[in-house]
């Protein structure tokens, strides 16, 4: 029985913690978002480099 007290008391602490924490953070800022390209630096937010896929395949025949 004093496991089950303890979870709960560890359970509510932790719950006030993560609202704190959303409170106290903006909201652009977890979901800011934005990744560019290995090869040549163009921004893609995570998605194949259109620059690069299409010269790769333009110059597929060398």
């Amino acid at each position: 029985m004093v496991i089950v007290w303890i979870g709960i008391g560890l359970g509510i602490l932790f719950a006030i913690v993560m609202i704190k924490k959303i409170i106290k953070t903006s909201p652009k800022i977890p979901f800011k978002f934005s990744l560019y390209c290995k090869k040549c630096g163009y921004k893609t937010n995570g998605l194949k480099c259109p620059r690069c896929e299409n010269a790769s395949k333009h110059q597929s025949w060398k």
